[in-house]
């Protein structure tokens, strides 16, 4: 986690110091401007992979909390797939990816920010109180067969790369952002070991990918936790795929929905079946997140969050040997998370590859 917090955090410096040495643009414009239309395309398809594969992963994570939480309140009694839950899930989601307007999501985006500040607090304080209680569950210090999923699993934790810009064109004064940068990475940092240390601590080998799903289902500030986190994931949602719908649309539509109401239904018709297909992936992951997330992580966002920025930064900025050899080693790097963990993501996807050897 450390190791992927400093790669996360030195290339989104590189392309912090690229944007401003070629004199602004958005990401793909960058690339197109460096490389050509093929790093333009591949930013873009790197960043409406990544949003539509992170939503999949949420969508599995809210189906997930939905399904325990409904089963624990009627007893047990009628148990309801996570597959309904996503299915149900995509009449609240559809509706929501109509907005148009991304400032609507700001009030949605800060409580459910709250809401997840409140969540973690309870289950960091379950986890210290059951640790001191009963003590350790027994651990194990490394797995070699899924060990590497964690490593996709970090890459989709520190994923940010996509806003680097569009907060450097909103700083007054851009010579804070590394100061920012490195304080806001930390923080994250320190709380992301924090949750993944002490849950596993607390439930050892039962640890589930959705911890929140080991805590006790008899206690109703439980239950009030994996609704509201699961609540808040939902609304999170349409922010993820706002940026990656867009993109789609400027590629497909020509013209504006706002004075043709036919491309407008046209666009309402593409966003819905959108979330359809996502709803169609979640229910064939459904009960993978650990490779979901892990695939995302090595497949779209390794490239996009230190593949790309330190090719950037070898074309636009880097003259020194030591500097052209740092980012060809932070590429070769790149290349290599991306081919080996994809592959283990796939190969472990079945459940029958709990012992499959990690080369």
């Amino acid at each position: 986690m450390v190791a992927v917090a400093w790669y996360a955090w030195h290339c989104i410096l590189l392309l912090a110091e690229v944007y401003l040495r070629v004199g602004g643009g958005s990401y793909s414009d960058i690339g197109l401007r460096l490389y050509g239309r093929w790093m333009q395309y591949a930013v873009i398809s790197s960043i409406v992979l990544a949003q539509i594969g992170g939503c999949c992963a949420y969508t599995i994570f809210v189906a997930q909390n939905w399904r325990s939480v409904f089963n624990a309140v009627g007893g047990h009694r009628a148990q309801l797939s996570t597959e309904f839950w996503i299915v149900a899930q995509a009449a609240v989601f559809v509706p929501l990816a109509l907005i148009r307007q991304i400032r609507y999501f700001a009030p949605v985006a800060l409580v459910a920010n709250v809401l997840i500040i409140a969540s973690l607090g309870y289950l960091l304080g379950f986890d210290v109180w059951h640790i001191a209680a009963h003590g350790p569950a027994p651990f194990a210090n490394y797995n070699p067969a899924r060990f590497p999923l964690l490593v996709g699993t970090a890459v989709y934790s520190f994923e940010g790369v996509t806003l680097v810009i569009p907060i450097l064109e909103s700083l007054h004064d851009k010579r804070g952002f590394a100061r920012v940068l490195t304080i806001a990475i930390t923080l994250c940092l320190g709380l992301f070991v924090c949750v993944g240390s002490l849950s596993y601590l607390t439930f050892g080998e039962l640890v589930n990918p959705v911890v929140l799903l080991n805590l006790p289902d008899t206690s109703a500030w439980t239950l009030l936790v994996q609704l509201l986190y699961s609540i808040a994931i939902l609304f999170s949602m349409p922010l993820q795929l706002f940026p990656a719908v867009r993109i789609m649309e400027d590629m497909m539509f020509t013209r504006s929905g706002r004075d043709h109401k036919y491309v407008k239904w046209q666009k309402n018709l593409f966003r819905t079946a959108t979330v359809l297909l996502i709803s169609l992936i979640a229910i064939y992951g459904a009960d993978r997140l650990d490779n979901v997330v892990s695939l995302v992580g090595s497949f779209c966002l390794v490239p996009l969050s230190f593949i790309y920025p330190s090719s950037m930064h070898l074309r636009a900025v880097a003259r020194t040997r030591w500097v052209r050899a740092k980012d060809w080693a932070l590429i070769v790097v790149g290349v290599l998370t991306m081919v080996y963990v994809t592959y283990i993501s796939i190969a472990t996807w079945g459940g029958g590859g709990g012992d499959l050897p990690p080369s």
